[in-house]
């Protein structure tokens, strides 16, 4: 497992060179005082672009290496044999290295089994499960977890056999309130007025800074201005909205990501 050990340490080294600036770039985002109009909103959209930008790379980067983790397990000669007792193994050194998820193999069929035994539901009907099995790479599809009943974020890549044909796809269903609170921890030192969320094209709440939305319906909390808000998000790629939210004024820029397909948003609240 040497070659494992290796690659964690390279990602390691990436993502704390990601998080060592955020701090600053955090408190940075903070507004300034008002002098005039122009200067405070290109304060809020430069400030608050690198702290956005900080929290994309956060969260794509702990997804992202854990793809890359099963991804490396994949290709392993007792992995590529479909064979579980044999997967179970390896598959296990991935849960040591990565954000808290519940690691699983997964049969062509759908069956599958978790790292505390073989699971009594089914994958074959999961959106993500044939584009696995046809060869993509999953990293963001938000479900609900058959095996454990909490929110999750999926993360799969297929297992191919040694005749390089597909005989299963490994898969990682990540804790999305274990993955908030630590981005959360990682951004250490927002201010009060600070907000940042990501949702997926639903949409649905995938990380929010408060906790009790995440998987949550954006579209179905707020009144007309916030699902306009919502609305013009998830038709962009990237951009600033001004909504109403729970009493308070919300200004957020927004950036859709390559990895997950989610939009991240980070920005401020004042009454």
């Amino acid at each position: 497992m040497s070659s494992i050990w290796r690659f964690v340490l390279h990602v390691s080294i990436f993502l704390g060179a990601i998080a060592a600036p955020l701090a600053g770039a955090a408190a940075a985002s903070q507004p300034r005082a008002r002098t005039g109009g122009a200067e405070a909103n290109t304060s809020v959209r430069v400030d608050g672009s690198i702290a956005l930008h900080s929290f994309m790379a956060l969260s794509d980067g702990h997804l992202q290496k854990l793809a890359d983790a099963l991804r490396l397990v994949s290709t392993m000669d007792e992995v590529r044999t479909g064979e579980w007792e044999r997967i179970r193994g390896p598959l296990a050194q991935v849960g040591s290295m990565t954000v808290p998820a519940v690691l699983w193999f997964a049969e062509p069929n759908g069956a599958y089994s978790t790292l505390r035994g073989r699971a009594v539901g089914n994958l074959a009907d999961r959106p993500y499960f044939p584009r696995a099995l046809g060869g993509q790479i999953v990293i963001g599809d938000l479900v609900v977890s058959r095996s454990a009943n909490r929110n999750t974020a999926i993360v799969a890549v297929p297992v191919r056999g040694r005749d390089d044909q597909i005989v299963g796809v490994l898969g990682a269903s990540v804790h999305l309130d274990s993955l908030g609170a630590l981005i959360r921890e990682e951004m250490g030192g927002l201010g009060a007025n600070l907000r940042f969320f990501a949702i997926d094209a639903t949409p649905i709440g995938a990380l929010n800074s408060d906790p009790t939305l995440i998987f949550t319906e954006p579209m179905k909390l707020g009144d007309e201005g916030m699902k306009r808000a919502f609305a013009e998000i998830i038709s962009h790629q990237e951009g600033v909205v001004t909504y109403t939210f729970r009493g308070q004024e919300r200004t957020m820029l927004y950036r859709r990501s390559p990895v997950t397909g989610w939009w991240y948003a980070f920005g401020t609240t004042r009454n």
